[in-house]
């Protein structure tokens, strides 16, 4: 839908960029700050044009502001009645847009939006320190006309943020921190799409409570292209971090294909995202606060709620003589569909009954070439692992349980098997399963499973495992380096 206005919002974002070179404002001369401005904005291929300034000495008005590129002034038009430019003491500078500026962009289709932002913009630059701070009560963005060819395009947005303020900082020396948060964000939207055999509607809106975005990262002036570039800088101390986090968040959407209409409410608790990369490796954990989706299309209607999902994933950024830890670990906590949901395959039986899920694999490997253009280009993987190990597996469905663990050895590493029909190593692992018949028979009972298909689940059950209590079965596999596979001792019964 905005995929042509986002490029050409992209000449938008070079006029925020003037405010980072250090000829703007060394000192709190706001005529001077405001000549600079236009003529670093010119510099950057963006014309800022006025009807008229006001000089009140310690501050300006300029009135009848007009932003446009200068090689394609069609293509992006930014409007306000005035702009104030005002010292904030020392050498900081505060830009107050009007309390409703326009935004027009072209790019096939003509989009006009309409901008209410209560607040402002300041920044501080020296030789060494770059320092911005983003302050608005509130920011309404409204799609206030869209039109392909003059005829509507049936497109509508609407944005509010509320105590939205931000920060960016950046030093000399090659740290730099961005913030962004918003106490509460809502929107509502709608697109259609005409072309094609079947015409598409969709329209939705969301309410986010506690948005908050996080941007950190040092030595990033030791980043490049060249050749152990990244090995580099985090001898030199390199860092970055992402964090996005939410509060509740609520949300409907509704789409039609042709006579087709799907509705879908959601809600859920805090959410967050953390990615890191730190002391030569790479982090990143997501955790899903409680939630639940319900709707559906037509007569098919449903529900489900979860408790809770997490994931988590690691591993080495540059290549070195020692293994490093590698993982992968999820969580999926107690997923229950309503008993609509489950009538639409027949399974009102399980009413009731959640679908839970931890797993948690670890290794020990290493890269063995540094990251750059001709990473992985050779005929071998260009990590190694020494050891994978199945740390955890917890399946539960309604009263049954999958239970995993244990851990495969290569002999001579990874790299020691590429080309072997099976990896050379050790392995042990134990499952065990609980309540499996149990379930067997309720799936046959709802029709889930045919009858033929239930005699062959049981008997590829019995074969690999053995009972140890009242419908419980265990498999221990062992696996050996000649490429033997056994099952409770036994090989393999296929």
């Amino acid at each position: 839908m905005f995929d042509g206005a986002f490029r050409s919002t992209l000449s938008a974002v070079l006029l925020v960029a003037t405010l980072g070179s250090p000829a703007l404002a060394q000192d709190a001369d706001v005529k001077a700050a405001w000549t600079a401005l236009r003529s670093f904005a010119r510099d950057s291929g963006l014309t800022i044009a006025v009807r008229g300034v006001t000089d009140f000495g310690t501050s300006m008005v300029a009135e009848g502001v007009r932003i446009y590129p200068e090689d394609d002034p069609q293509a992006l038009l930014v409007e306000m009645d005035e702009l104030r430019i005002e010292g904030r003491g020392g050498s900081r500078i505060a830009l107050i847009p009007s309390a409703e500026m326009t935004v027009t962009l072209r790019d096939g289709a003509e989009r006009i939006f309409a901008l209410h932002p209560d607040g402002e913009v300041s920044y501080e630059i020296t030789e060494d320190v770059i320092d911005f701070d983003l302050a608005f009560a509130s920011l309404a963005i409204d799609l206030v006309q869209s039109t392909r060819r003059g005829v509507p395009t049936g497109e509508a947005l609407n944005l509010a943020l509320t105590a939205l303020d931000g920060a960016f900082h950046a030093e000399r020396e090659g740290s730099a921190e961005v913030s962004l948060n918003a106490d509460q964000v809502g929107y509502t939207f709608a697109f259609e799409q005409a072309s094609g055999l079947t015409p598409t509607r969709q329209r939705g809106e969301a309410t986010i409570e506690g948005l908050r975005l996080e941007l950190a990262g040092t030595e990033l002036d030791m980043l490049s292209d060249e050749p152990g570039a990244l090995a580099r800088a985090f001898d030199a101390g390199f860092m970055a971090r992402l964090v996005l986090s939410t509060g509740a968040t609520t949300g409907e959407s509704w789409q039609a294909y042709g006579p087709q209409e799907i509705l879908v409410r959601s809600q859920s608790d805090g959410s967050e995202l953390r990615i890191e990369a730190v002391d030569g490796a790479f982090a990143a954990t997501t955790h899903a606060g409680a939630g639940s989706m319900e709707g559906g299309m037509g007569p098919m209607q449903g529900a489900l709620t979860l408790d809770g999902a997490d994931l988590s994933l690691g591993f080495p950024l540059v290549a070195t003589a020692e293994d490093q830890p590698v993982y992968y670990r999820m969580a999926l906590n107690n997923l229950v569909p309503s008993t609509e949901t489950l009538a639409l395959f027949n399974a009102q039986s399980f009413a009731g009954q959640g679908v839970s899920l931890a797993l948690d694999i670890a290794a020990d490997g290493r890269l063995v070439d540094q990251l750059g253009p001709d990473f992985g280009a050779g005929d071998a993987p260009p990590f190694d692992v020494s050891n994978l190990r199945l740390e955890q597996l917890d399946l539960r469905v309604g009263p049954a349980q999958l239970t995993g663990t244990g851990a495969f050895v290569f002999i001579g590493g990874l790299l020691a098997s590429v080309d072997a029909d099976f990896p050379n190593g050790t392995g042990d692992f134990t499952f065990d399963l609980l309540g499996g018949d149990a379930l067997l028979t309720g799936l046959s009972a709802a029709g889930l499973i045919p009858q033929d298909q239930q005699f062959f689940a049981r008997m590829m059950m019995n074969g690999l495992g053995r009972p140890v209590g009242e419908d419980h079965l265990r498999s221990e596999v062992a696996i050996r380096p000649d490429g033997a596979v056994t099952v409770n001792g036994a090989p393999l019964p296929f």
